[in-house]
């Protein structure tokens, strides 16, 4: 698929359905994310493949996690596309 053909917007996480979102500009839902979907967030200006996980975080508590990227716990707003 080429980058034009590609969602691109903003990860929200729907605490209601329990569920990832990509969202447009005016916080519309674009498509959903799932465990195990691969997809691409940009990290420093390069867009990188990641997924999300589940992790114990440092309280022993379970966050979410992208992986092969540093972000972790809250993943809300974060550019991504899929």
């Amino acid at each position: 698929m080429s980058d034009k053909e590609k969602i691109q917007g903003r990860l929200t996480f729907d605490v209601i359905q329990g569920k990832f979102w990509v969202t447009g500009k005016e916080g519309e839902p674009l498509t959903s994310i799932e465990f195990g979907d691969r997809f691409e967030v940009l990290v420093d200006d390069e867009w990188k493949e990641t997924c999300l996980k589940i992790i114990n975080g440092d309280n022993g508590d379970l966050v979410f996690q992208m992986e092969g990227t540093p972000y972790y716990g809250v993943l809300d707003d974060l550019e991504v596309r899929i």
